[in-house]
């Protein structure tokens, strides 16, 4: 029997306005989804950033992060590239049922990715901003800020890449990596971190900002101060009242179904598993 998530996230429900059925398809029938090579990718670049700035504050390894990161920072790419790619075969061994670019193959991959960890690499040797540790002495660095909002009764999960906090203009700023082309078009991402922080460490984060790898330097900032825990709040409650009820027609752009991970599950787009996983199917539900 189908249920429901007992929780949401940012991605969850800017999914859901997105598309209200790609949203029950993947998070409540569990439809597959296709893998992506630029998720693959994507993630592997925030790992290995990741190792980097954990030993930057002492939390991985020995030696000094200079030392090390001379010698590994290739290798402990490939690595996670690897791992990536390996979880994305064991879903689809079957390479061109993969979302993709034609023009960034694995093996373009392979380079641009070090690009990518390189470059956030030598942004932060450059800058003045420090790995902000929390109250409860967690380095900012994927950090774990999920909880309620008032208004909300359901969990939002929320792990912030990094928290940054500048000794120049003397605050902190919360910075999502992002090796996509185009930088987020909104603040929602960074406001729903900044109310979720509010709430878990009581701090005030009033803005936010993309780390755009492919260009190697901060994206254009965006002002959080309107994102109250109360105004995320009811903003997450409306998503969780729709999930609720149960409605999740097919409203996405038609010209953004290309790149849905569970277009194969859809009844809209004809797919071929609709009648295991789509109610909208006229073959659902499936006779087992």
């Amino acid at each position: 029997m189908l249920q429901l998530p007992d929780h949401t996230s940012h991605s969850a429900r800017e999914t859901l306005e997105r598309c209200a059925r790609a949203y029950f398809l993947t998070r409540v029938a569990k439809a597959p989804q296709a893998p992506s090579l630029w998720l693959a990718g994507g993630s592997a670049v925030h790992e290995t950033t990741e190792f980097y700035d954990l030993l930057r504050v002492g939390e991985a390894g020995d030696g000094t992060p200079e030392e090390l990161m001379a010698f590994e920072v290739a290798g402990i790419w490939e690595s996670c590239f690897n791992v990536q790619l390996g979880k994305a075969w064991e879903r689809e061994d079957d390479e061109s049922k993969w979302r993709s670019s034609k023009t960034e193959p694995i093996e373009v991959w392979r380079s641009m990715g070090l690009q990518f960890v390189q470059a956030y690499i030598e942004w932060r040797e450059r800058s003045p901003w420090e790995i902000w540790i929390a109250p409860d002495g967690q380095p900012a660095i994927e950090l774990d800020v999920s909880g309620k909002l008032p208004g909300c009764d359901v969990e939002i999960k929320a792990f912030l890449d990094r928290v940054f906090w500048d000794p120049v203009m003397k605050k902190l700023v919360i910075v999502d990596i992002k090796t996509s082309k185009k930088p987020p078009k909104t603040a929602a991402q960074f406001g729903t971190y900044a109310a979720l922080l509010k709430v878990k460490y009581d701090v005030d984060v009033t803005m936010g900002a993309p780390f755009m790898n492919r260009k190697a330097a901060l994206g254009t900032p965006f002002d959080l101060a309107e994102y109250t825990p109360e105004f995320v709040g009811e903003i997450f409650a409306a998503a969780w009242k729709q999930i609720q009820s149960g409605y999740f027609p097919a409203n996405g752009f038609p010209g953004e179904c290309f790149i849905c991970d569970v277009k194969s599950s859809c009844a809209a787009q004809n797919g071929p598993l609709a009648p295991q996983y789509d109610p909208a199917s006229p073959g659902y539900p499936p006779p087992f």
